[in-house]
């Protein structure tokens, strides 16, 4: 029988071995202490009976890393032998779990910038290692540990292929590698090199993105087959929550012909900073707290607001009132109105369109990259191209629209005052579902993991299948005018943070199960008590939650737990909604009192007293605050 290894002993005279984390068929790894240094680290030590090449391919994996040196390869600290000749290495001590757990995307703002980060880091590893005449060969999420900073960390160079000094492992007949993320010239044992590396990320990728490999079967020899001759399904198919920009990415790496793959490692992290400025342009301001900014968090906040002034205003023509809030595009900011319209300004102030409706438009606006859809008091919801002013498509339900249209998946859902929660086609406008809940509706839309939220006037939380349109659970709070906010609380849970108008805010503890969201066994993380009505929604960044009162004090809570971290009083009454950008939060009064507070302390950075008083939600992006009064004047700050 194979020894075992006491966890008591000393290896080499200085590891206290502890737990099994990791094992294979020729070596174990277990966590450590080094006792001369005083730190944890991790050991793999080679098995007592292993084959000759299995002996060959744990020493390659130490002379591998031994060469290289670079933040996203595992750092290699000791070489040695056990009491019984068994060989061993010590490296650093990775917690964090395999890549997978930054996925699927759940299309909140958190989950997107950690893949982003993370893949980014991968991709020039990658071109690194490739650099130096290295092909890993076996990439899988299992060698690619994220550690208790975030980092991902490229491990496991088992199967190493360098193109000087050792000859190609690939033999006739025989293929190592993991069949899951093989590249299909790997898979037919063909030459390998850093454009198989390259295919295998894509794969490592498309499963942090929609929690499964592109391929999968009963037997290797199938899921390789796929491999070779059969197309991956679309991201989106698998996962609505992978924008286009993302799924683009992961099916150019994944082509079946090497030529057609990116060619460095380097350049599919600059693809991927393309996609994630994409994102953060195009989509993270658009639409108010539906998708990306159910956060209340924007991109592209002023880097120092103590220097900030106003830079032009505008007068856009009728009242701006509650719920609105400001929304942009790239090139646009939109406004609504209660004299009927929706106004289109372009980022230099100047007035660019004018769109009608038969009555006002209150509720948030979503703006596309070349269209903009709105929803007005008459039930009107319509898509009309920003240029042309052209009337895509029109939809009419029975009563006043009340919330922002939020997209998702060729769908726009939206909430009227009768109760229902509508869906409807983004191409024609044509209705798909309609969800009654009961009560009159003021919320907009809330989305996570494939389920709309919505919370109503009688106080229901209602969770509801985006496709289907059927129920998933709801659960009874107090009254609620506010949009709930949305915030991760890891790969698989989050946390809904419902304002009720008497005060109390609620944080519902939701994870997944079966791939739906869910109540957690104790649905509520936490209950705090504001002792005040609440009109606005909370905004929530970095472990923080920061919610406004009508009388006027801005409170910021933990995520966790609730407990209070600072709270600031403002002149005036708040019904608009903080927004949250690059460590600052803003925050504006009925009584014309604007300031950008320090996140973490709540310290003044700014302020502006104004004469009018504000009720709309702001936006801020690209450097600049903007500020929709009530008396319909638009202030740009930056």
């Amino acid at each position: 029988m194979e020894q075992t290894t006491n966890a008591k002993a000393l290896l080499a005279g200085r590891y206290e071995l502890g737990g099994l984390i990791g094992e294979g068929g020729s070596a174990r790894v277990y966590r450590a202490r080094d006792t001369v240094l005083g730190r944890d680290v991790a050991v793999k030590l080679l098995r007592d009976r292993v084959s000759d090449s299995d002996r060959h391919r744990f020493e390659r994996e130490i002379r591998t890393l031994a060469r290289i040196s670079h933040p996203g390869i595992v750092a290699i600290h000791d070489l040695g032998h056990d009491a019984d000749g068994r060989l061993f290495f010590a490296m650093q001590l990775l917690l964090g779990g395999p890549l997978s757990v930054l996925g699927p995307l759940d299309d909140t703002p958190e989950t997107l910038a950690r893949f982003f980060d993370a893949a980014i880091l991968v991709a020039r590893t990658l071109d690194f290692v490739h650099a130096l005449g290295v092909v890993h060969r076996d990439l899988t999420p299992h060698n690619i540990l994220l550690g208790e900073d975030g980092v991902p960390r490229v491990m496991d160079f088992g199967l190493v292929y360098v193109s000087e000094g050792t000859r190609d492992l690939t033999r006739a007949g025989y293929t190592l590698g993991t069949p899951h993320y093989m590249a299909p010239e790997q898979a037919k044992g063909g030459a390998v090199g850093p454009h198989s590396d390259l295919y295998a990320l894509g794969a490592v990728l498309y499963r942090v993105a929609t929690g499964r490999p592109p391929f999968d079967g009963e037997n290797d020899s199938g899921i390789l087959f796929q491999h070779v001759y059969e197309a991956p399904p679309p991201p989106q198919d698998v996962n609505p929550a992978v924008p286009d920009t993302v799924a683009r990415v992961l099916l150019r790496l994944l082509h079946k012909t090497p030529a057609r793959r990116p060619e460095r490692g380097e350049e599919v992290a600059r693809l991927l900073e393309l996609a994630r400025d994409e994102e953060a342009r195009d989509v993270s301001s658009g639409h108010f707290r539906g998708g990306r900014t159910r956060t209340g968090a924007h991109r592209g906040g002023p880097s120092d607001p103590r220097g900030v002034t106003e830079r032009w205003s505008l007068q856009l023509g009728g009242d701006v009132t509650w719920p609105s809030a400001v929304t942009g595009s790239r090139s646009l900011v939109a406004v609504g109105t209660r004299k009927g319209k929706l106004c289109l300004v372009d980022h230099a102030g100047r007035r660019f369109a004018e769109l009608p409706a038969a009555d006002e438009v209150t509720a948030p606006v979503t703006l596309l990259r070349d269209s903009v859809v709105y929803g007005a008091w008459d039930g009107t919801l319509r898509e009309v191209e920003t240029r042309s002013g052209l009337e895509r498509w029109r939809h009419r339900t029975r009563a006043e629209i009340t919330g922002a249209p939020t997209p998702w998946n060729g769908l726009y859902l939206v909430t009227s005052r009768d109760g229902h929660l509508h869906c409807v086609s983004a191409d024609k406008g044509e209705l798909r579902w309609a969800y009654r809940g009961g009560a009159p509706i003021a919320a907009s839309p809330v989305l996570w993991a494939g389920a709309a939220f919505v919370a109503d006037e009688e106080g229901w939380v209602h969770a509801v299948d985006a496709t289907l349109g059927a129920p998933l659970w709801k659960v009874q709070l107090s009254t609620t005018h506010a949009t709930p906010a949305l915030a991760s609380l890891g790969p698989r849970e989050a946390a809904l943070i419902v304002p009720t108008w008497k005060g109390e805010t609620h944080a519902l503890h939701l994870v997944l199960q079966g791939g739906r969201p869910a109540l957690a066994p104790e649905p509520l993380l936490w209950t705090y008590d504001l002792e005040d009505e609440v009109w606005a929604s909370a905004a929530v960044a970095n472990g923080r939650v920061y919610l406004a009162t009508w009388s006027g004090t801005l409170h910021a809570l933990s995520l966790r737990d609730a407990d209070e971290l600072w709270s600031r009083k403002l002149a005036g009454r708040v019904t608009a909604s903080p927004v949250l950008a690059e460590g600052a939060v803003y925050v504006a009064s009925e009584a014309g009192d604007v300031l950008a507070l320090d996140a973490r302390t709540g310290d003044v950075l700014w302020r502006a007293d104004c004469p009018e008083g504000v009720q709309a939600t702001p936006l801020v992006m690209d450097g600049t605050l903007y500020v929709a009064f009530m008396n319909g004047i638009l202030r740009a700050f930056g």
